[in-house]
């Protein structure tokens, strides 16, 4: 893995499609917060669980459905355009909606797998420790379904083959990963801290859409790094 290059053909690739992304983005980021409800608006750390649990009604519920259908859309509609871009493929709505069912299952499979972990391991950190390493594996399988939108246990078995066969370089990035949002969340605190002063709530909304711009450069690394891994393994490549 050469991080120079991901990062050269990221910032190249980036520059090229942002002004057609930002659209979406900002219109995503207008959704999520018009839905996000009341309740976790006024979110604060030092709440209590049970109290914010009880205020919580209908309405909550189904505004929070919406959103986690919204975030997933847009996660699949983000990751799919990258691919468009980079591939010089075409847009197909079937395969959206593939990865977005995939995406769904890969839910699943992580609540369940989590909730076994906390009954089997008694060590919180290590349980959250696997869980991230299973997030990154399972997401290898959304893009094994844009890319080649095979079947749902196919993509499942080729993500988890490129996971095990590349894991010391997929955990370099995951480590560059996390280093690169401390200075990327400073950087965006700051400027809603000003921004605030200028647009009072409206800076949340501000702050939101530049950190889904820095999570599209960084999913742009991603993909990057996934194409260029060996997948001579996988029958009938395009």
């Amino acid at each position: 893995m050469n991080i120079e290059t991901l990062l050269l053909k990221s910032i190249n690739k980036f520059k090229q499609t942002i002004r057609v992304i930002a659209p979406l983005i900002i219109i995503y980021n207008i959704l999520s917060y018009l839905f996000t409800p009341p309740i976790l608006r006024t979110y604060q750390l030092d709440q209590n669980i049970e109290t914010i649990l009880l205020g919580i009604n209908s309405q909550d519920i189904i505004f929070s459905f919406i959103l986690i259908i919204l975030f997933s859309l847009y996660t699949i509609i983000i990751n799919q355009f990258i691919f468009i871009n980079i591939k010089q493929l075409t847009f197909n709505i079937s395969h959206t909606l593939n990865a977005l069912i995939l995406l769904f299952m890969i839910y699943a499979i992580l609540i369940i797998s989590f909730f076994l972990m906390i009954l089997i391991i008694p060590i919180p950190d290590l349980v959250l420790i696997l869980f991230i390493m299973m997030y990154v594996a399972l997401f290898f399988t959304i893009y094994v379904k844009l890319d080649y939108n095979k079947s749902y246990i196919e993509s499942l078995f080729i993500g988890y083959m490129l996971f095990t066969k590349n894991f010391t370089s997929i955990l370099k990035l995951l480590l560059i990963h996390a280093f690169a949002l401390i200075p990327i969340s400073f950087v965006i605190t700051i400027i809603g801290l000003i921004t605030t002063q200028i647009t009072g709530p409206i800076s949340l909304l501000v702050v939101n859409v530049l950190f889904y711009i820095a999570s599209y450069f960084l999913s742009m690394i991603w993909i990057y790094f996934y194409l260029s891994l060996d997948k001579n393994f996988i029958p009938n490549q395009k």
